[in-house]
């Protein structure tokens, strides 16, 4: 007797076998995007670091407070720095240009994983009208999926059609030119697809999700930039308030016509829909029993050239604003001095701090918040290991920073003595010498007669604290070896004034060198194949003035983020 088919079995097999191909293609859906989506590793110069994607791993309840806004305070506010300081547990979700909607959700979503104490909030988008594209996607991309995920893209969404896009970078274009919906946003693959020439390694460690950023958001920069004062930042802002009208003169035979009509090219006024958003993380706060502190940290620049300018005009504004609203305002610029220095503090014209003036305002907030705000300050084991993690940048951002010639040799002898330092020399490296450089030179192990040596040529190699190479010449010297631990070849060239002038230092084919006048120092950690900083010191000159290629040598990218991250167990 012939069987009949057990069209049911079939059915169900047939049905399980549908439902584990949709499975298993949307999750490879979701591993692509995950990694076409840009990384924002903590420490890339670049670009904001992954602020959310990394928040979430920290331990919950443990954070005393969040810091929100602007790249003013995701530069100028390090929370490790304060927690050096007064043990303040804080953490930092500001970014580039965020709207003030970006705050608000970031807040919201923050307060998912912790229950801050205060929310630090710099009333910088307090002002921003019309953020590019770029910004907004700079929180979105790393918000988790779920309600308040979708409930900022429809707000982003929404204004798509009048933000512009200012970014130059592939993320940037890719942002402008997409076809943008709910769902391009919530699936990165339909948006980023077009990065794949652009994967680096890094970009597949998208399984990788409980890693901490060691600098809890706050990012440094290790560029020095001088800016104009703030008085006369202020008086440009006075000529600007008084130039409130446009005039033309329409010019013909019988003479001119005077036309004119009311314009303001400066303005202190918030815009209406920023005091609604505002009022909405007021009253984020006052749900969660979270204290809102509005802060301003300095931002000096002729306000004409950059609309963020900090002028004593919007202070007033904002002080006034904060006061009517019942929300403590303190004002880093104009409610305290802090002895920030515009010739040094600042990394791009006064627009930013770099890590003096960074550590200066960390430094002051923190003081602030220990008097006003009950915050624990207790020291944990995790932040401790975080902290030496952060230390080891910031030891090297202030050898990056570093302008005082002695200064620097010193911290070459003192901090740097297991790295690999070159040292090669471009026409003249003596006459401006002090007792107290060659008293410097002579505590890194060098014995040249300086007064000798006169418009010469001049090589030195110190590896592990110990002089490998250290030779003069009226002539052209070359030298080259093997890094004892990268096993990487360097090959060093210097010539003097007399024999045209050249400073070269190449390591496994790439040259490091400034090649200007003076004495030319790359600083090398050989056993992680790093450059950590590449300078030269104008030692003809009595001021000796370095130049750097900083920006070139080092992006604080994917090898850097290895050495940071690299914490001995103490």
């Amino acid at each position: 007797m012939q069987t009949q088919p057990d069209r049911k079995g079939q059915r169900s097999s047939c049905f399980i076998r549908v439902f584990a191909f949709i499975i298993i293609g949307i999750s490879i859906f979701y591993v692509l995007g995950q990694i076409v989506m840009p990384k924002r590793f903590p420490y890339d110069k670049s670009t904001d670091a992954a602020k959310l994607r990394y928040y979430v791993n920290e331990e919950r309840d443990s954070i005393d407070a969040l810091i929100l806004g602007t790249s003013h305070p995701s530069k100028g506010i390090l929370p490790m720095e304060m927690y050096r300081l007064y043990g303040i547990k804080s953490y930092n979700l500001a970014t580039s240009a965020q709207p003030i909607q970006a705050s608000y959700y970031a807040l919201k979503e923050a307060v998912r994983y912790q229950h801050p104490k205060v929310v630090i909030w710099d009333v910088s988008n307090l002002y921003i009208e019309d953020a590019s594209r770029w910004h907004w996607k700079l929180v979105v991309d790393e918000m988790a999926l779920g309600v308040n995920k979708i409930d900022y893209l429809k707000e982003y969404l929404e204004k798509n059609e009048s933000v512009g896009s200012t970014g130059t970078s592939a993320e940037t274009e890719s942002a402008k030119n997409a076809e943008e919906t709910i769902y391009t946003n919530l699936f990165p693959l339909l948006e980023y697809h077009t990065r794949w020439k652009e994967l680096s390694k890094q970009d597949f460690f998208v399984w990788d999700q409980k890693n901490r950023d060691f600098a809890k958001g706050g990012q440094i920069t290790s560029v020095v930039g001088g800016a104009i004062s703030v008085e006369e930042m202020n008086s440009l802002t006075n000529g600007l308030l008084q130039n409130n009208e446009k005039i033309v003169y329409e010019h013909h035979s019988e003479g001119a016509d005077r036309k004119q009509e009311r314009d303001v090219s400066y303005s202190t006024e918030i815009p209406d829909e920023n005091v609604e958003w505002f009022l909405k993380i007021k009253d984020l706060c006052d749900a969660n029993n979270i204290q809102l502190l509005a802060v301003k940290v300095p931002a000096v620049e002729e306000p004409q050239r950059y609309s963020s300018a900090w002028t004593e005009a919007k202070h007033h504004k904002t002080k006034t604003f904060c006061e009517e609203n019942g929300v403590a305002f303190y004002d880093l610029l104009y409610d305290t001095d802090i002895g920030l220095d515009w010739t040094k503090d600042t990394n791009d014209s006064g627009r930013h701090l770099n890590l003096y003036g960074a550590q200066k305002v960390s430094a002051d907030l923190g003081s602030y918040l220990k008097e006003h705000f009950e915050l624990s300050g207790e020291h944990t084991k995790q932040w401790d290991r975080d902290l030496r993690s952060y230390e080891k940048v910031r030891e090297v951002a202030l050898l990056e920073l570093e302008q005082d010639f002695v200064t620097y040799i010193d911290l070459l002898t003192d901090v740097f003595g297991e790295s690999t330092i070159f040292i090669t020399v471009s026409d003249e490296m003596t006459v401006g010498l002090s007792a107290a450089d060659i008293d410097a030179l002579r505590n890194l192990g060098l014995q040249t007669d300086y007064t000798k040596a006169v418009q010469y040529s001049y090589i030195v190699v110190i590896e592990n604290g110990e002089v490998k190479y250290e030779a003069s010449s009226n002539r052209p010297l070359e030298y080259s070896g093997v890094c004892s631990r990268s096993g990487k070849e360097y090959e060093l060239y210097s010539s003097g004034w007399w024999t045209v002038s050249k400073a070269s230092i190449q390591i496994d084919g790439t040259e490091y060198a400034v090649n200007t006048r003076g004495m030319n120092i790359v600083v090398y950690d050989d056993s992680r194949d790093l450059v950590l900083d590449s300078v030269a010191f104008d030692t003809w000159e009595e001021v000796h003035t370095p130049t750097r290629n900083n920006g070139r040598i080092n992006g604080f990218a994917e090898a850097f983020e290895q050495y940071i991250m690299e914490v001995e167990d103490q």
